[in-house]
């Protein structure tokens, strides 16, 4: 029988499977309000945290640094036994049948990354192991994540599917209806997506 190793190095080349849009909505439907509901939380426990520490004592990357620390946290509670730290203490999100990373997104919608083989592999489907383990992943990798706007502010969290270094489709937060998820402290309201907020309103109306 072959060693993972060995059915690892006769693919170093193969593709993940093929993640559609239309599919992954299906497959995510449960988890996916969940994501930007976790973000959300990320967000509101980043804002209440960063001004604790004043702009001229923030080392290069604070920001950045600690609402990924949030995120983590976020995903921790909302997917307690879904994630996994893999290789380079890397933080994934393993739920059926996907594999999501979280970033920050340039300007073209793409992951901020420092270019690596690994960084190129991924952004190319390629079945490179994120964990221990060597053998063949078909799992493909999604990245959730932020982009800053002209002033600066964190905004348009998305879930986005990349190969051959393009962005082949996204999932944005605008798209999604959080009603059917566990309802939502009050501390989070302020970051209901508008869709939320007009349904809300018109069963007030209603009434």
């Amino acid at each position: 029988m072959k060693t993972k190793l060995e059915n690892f190095r006769n693919y170093p080349n193969q593709k993940r499977r093929l993640a559609s849009l239309e599919g992954c909505r299906l497959d995510l439907k449960e988890e996916l309000p969940l994501l930007f509901r976790a973000f959300n939380q990320a967000f509101t426990a980043y804002e209440r945290e960063v001004v604790q520490t004043p702009p001229e004592a923030r080392a290069r990357g604070f920001e950045a640094s600690l609402l990924n620390s949030k995120m983590i946290q976020s995903i921790q509670s909302n997917f307690p036994v879904n994630w996994k730290f893999g290789k380079y203490r890397r933080f994934t999100l393993r739920i059926k049948g996907y594999i999501v990373l979280f970033k920050k997104f340039n300007n073209k919608g793409l992951p901020m990354n420092i270019k690596t083989k690994s960084v190129a592999a991924i952004s190319q489907q390629l079945s490179l192991s994120l964990f221990d383990e060597e053998s063949y992943v078909a799992e493909p990798i999604l990245f959730f994540g932020y982009k800053k706007d002209k002033i600066g502010n964190i905004a348009a969290p998305k879930l986005v599917y990349i190969d051959e270094d393009k962005v082949k489709w996204t999932i944005t937060q605008d798209e999604i209806s959080i009603i059917k998820t566990t309802s939502i402290p009050p501390r989070e309201k302020i970051a209901m997506p508008k869709l939320l907020k007009k349904r809300i309103n018109k069963k007030v109306v209603n009434e």
